[in-house]
Order: C-alpha cells, then sequence, then structure tokens
C-alpha cells in the first residue's frame, strides 16, 4: 500500500525536450510575422524594433517572474506591442492584435519540443499504479492553452487529472502558492503527494517548501543551490521505480 496519492509533474525539459535552435526559430517567426502584420495594417517597423521590443518583454515578464507572479498570455503579447511604439497597441485594430496573437502562439507548432522518450509507457505505469497525475508549469513565452492542445495531440493529456498553467493562474514556480493551489485543486496533501522536474529551483526547492517531496530529473543544476531532492533520477523511465521506493509500505 502507498502513502503517494498525487503526483505532479514539470512539463518543460521533464516530459517534452526543447533546444536553444527550436527556441530561437519560434522567436525569429513572431518577430517576422509581427513586421508582416504591422506592415499590412500601415504600420512599418524595422526586425530591429521589433525584435528589440521582443526582449524587452522578455525581461518585463522574468521581473514578475521573480515576484512568483505572472501575466495572461494575451497581456504578454500586449506588453511586447506597446514596446514596439508608444500607442502602437491602442491604435491597432482588434483583426490585426488578432493576427499578431495567433502567430505568436501559433509559432509554437513552426518549431516544437519534442516528446521526451519513454515518457507515454511512463505516464501508462503511473496511472496504473493508482496515482492522480498533475502538471505544474511555468509557461514563459507559450500559452497553457496552447500546451493543452500539444499534450491533447500528443495523446498525453489523457493521463493527467489536472493542469496548472502559470499564465492561466498568474502565479509560477517556485512560490508556494502555485504548488499549493495545484494539491488544493486536487485535492491532495503535501505529506501524500509527489513533483517531479528537472529544475532544482523551481521545481524542487518550490515543492521542498510546502512539503511535498520530489523527484528530481537531473537538469538545471545550481551549485550554489541549498537543496536535496528526496529521490534523483536520470531519466523518465526510472520514475515508476523511484516512487515505489519512496513509498511507504503498511
Amino acid at each position: 500500500m502507498t502513502d503517494i496519492q498525487v503526483v505532479t509533474l514539470d512539463l518543460w525539459q521533464t516530459l517534452v525536450i526543447d533546444t536553444r535552435e527550436w527556441g530561437r526559430e519560434r522567436t525569429r517567426i513572431r518577430i517576422e510575422d509581427t513586421v508582416a502584420a504591422l506592415k499590412e495594417a500601415g504600420e512599418i517597423f524595422t526586425e530591429e524594433q521589433v525584435r528589440e521590443a521582443f526582449r524587452a518583454g522578455y525581461r518585463q515578464c522574468r521581473e514578475v517572474h521573480r515576484q512568483g507572479l505572472d501575466v495572461s498570455f494575451r497581456e504578454q503579447v500586449q506588453m511586447f506591442v506597446r514596446g514596439i511604439a508608444p500607442g502602437l497597441l491602442e491604435r491597432l485594430s482588434r483583426e490585426t492584435f488578432a493576427t499578431i496573437l495567433n502567430r505568436y502562439a501559433d509559432s509554437f507548432y513552426d518549431s516544437p519540443p519534442m516528446v521526451a522518450p519513454g515518457v507515454e509507457d511512463t505516464l501508462l505505469a503511473l496511472k496504473e499504479a493508482g496515482y492522480r497525475l498533475g502538471i505544474i508549469s511555468n509557461t514563459g513565452m507559450t500559452s497553457g492553452r496552447t500546451f493543452r492542445s500539444y499534450l491533447d495531440e500528443q495523446r498525453l493529456a489523457v493521463y493527467f487529472d489536472h493542469f496548472t498553467f502559470s499564465d492561466e493562474v498568474l502565479m509560477t514556480k517556485p512560490s508556494r502558492s502555485i504548488f499549493l493551489h495545484t494539491l488544493a485543486s486536487m485535492g491532495g496533501t503535501t505529506a501524500a503527494s509527489v513533483h517531479v522536474g528537472d529544475h532544482l529551483l523551481n521545481d524542487i526547492k518550490g515543492a521542498s517548501d510546502v512539503g511535498m517531496r520530489t523527484v528530481w530529473l537531473q537538469g538545471f543544476d545550481d551549485s550554489q543551490l541549498d537543496v536535496k531532492p528526496t529521490a534523483t533520477i536520470q531519466n523518465i523511465k526510472e520514475l515508476p521505480r523511484a516512487l515505489e521506493g519512496l513509498s511507504k509500505v503498511g
């Protein structure tokens, strides 16, 4: 008999794998398509002007994240457009802004991440073991709505009982609030829950701070961070056995 009832998992670099090259390609598409949409509306800007606004918006969002908070995906794109030129957002038509918003989101599919090898078999094993599964993910430049669609297309969404995406709840890891919100939504307690992720700060320290046990999928390391995961794995396929090791037999 296991005392673990809920298992929450990080998404990025845990269940799906991304590379800097793929991320740069999404950025290129967002910038070029924004320039094209603005030109169609009679607003002429260079790619460098739009790229600088993109960078500025990214920095703004990072500052918000450092407070344990997030902005909605729509607000993120609004920040981006405002950064291109004063008053630009206010004078754009709804149709033009919608075009920019949609292409900003859809660039994900032009250069998508890949599902980590072994993920589906691992999730199936966890469900068959009786765990309730949830995702807790900081969304960055991609919306929770897009992530849901992607997981559905990859036939992974069916394994999860709950999704927490930072742009929807306006909270980010490693804040205590996003973990507690997820457990409350899933009817779980910290003592009977485990969080799994690759990031020592966002995943391991964040979950540990609320009393959850943790499994670190070796990835993003910070040697200056004083945090110790309950268990460590090198491959997502090792997770079912790691959880067995954390369980109490009664």
